[in-house]
């Protein structure tokens, strides 16, 4: 499924200064994933446009909440919509077969295959309860800790405990960190 994101930045660009080179290495590999069609930055400097290709809705926001400007919270707002792609969707992508000695894979012209996954601590092993499972795919979903209250009709307070508790099972700090930790801690329960 294809989509168009925007990315509008927050403050000036000398807050993203310090960001800017990982930012721009996370969506080579991306684009290295099949994931990243094409886009880039508004002549203004204000923010971005991407077109990029996810499974569904979810999994592109895990994507981009693990971006190192959304970790950095530079991102003052993120607009997701659905592209139908009548036109233009196959010379964007660019993707070419090839066939490595690990077998074969879809890579960008030039690029590198898709980086491993970072190794997870120990304490982040603990198995996530079903309810914390459902509060963090909320999370990922983009729904505040209000909303989530609402759907269970339960005071924020016992989502911000929940939420607290996942945070420790992940050893993350901020909810931009989240979508990142649930694929490290999910490729570790595998192991």
């Amino acid at each position: 499924m294809a989509f168009v994101v925007e990315l509008v930045f927050r403050g000036n660009e000398t807050d993203r200064l310090g960001f800017g080179e990982a930012h721009r290495i996370y969506w080579k590999r991306m684009a290295a994933r099949g994931i990243l069609l094409g886009g880039g930055p508004w002549r203004d400097g204000t923010g971005e446009l991407l077109v990029c290709e996810a499974a569904d809705r979810r999994t592109l926001l895990r994507v981009l909440y693990a971006d190192p400007y959304a970790q950095a919270q530079v991102i003052g707002e993120l607009r997701v919509r659905e592209w139908n792609a009548v036109m233009g969707h196959v010379v964007l992508a660019g993707l070419e077969r090839s066939t490595g000695g690990a077998g074969t894979h879809e890579r960008i012209r030039g690029g590198v295959p898709a980086p491993v996954a970072p190794i997870v601590p120990a304490r982040a092993r603990e198995e996530l309860t079903a309810h914390e499972r459902r509060i963090a795919t909320m999370m990922l979903d983009g729904l505040t800790n209000k909303q989530i209250a609402e759907s269970f009709t339960v005071s924020t307070r016992a989502v911000e405990l929940h939420i607290t508790r996942i945070y420790r099972k992940l050893d993350i700090r901020r909810r931009a960190q989240l979508a990142a930790a649930i694929d490290r801690f999910e490729a570790a329960l595998a192991c």
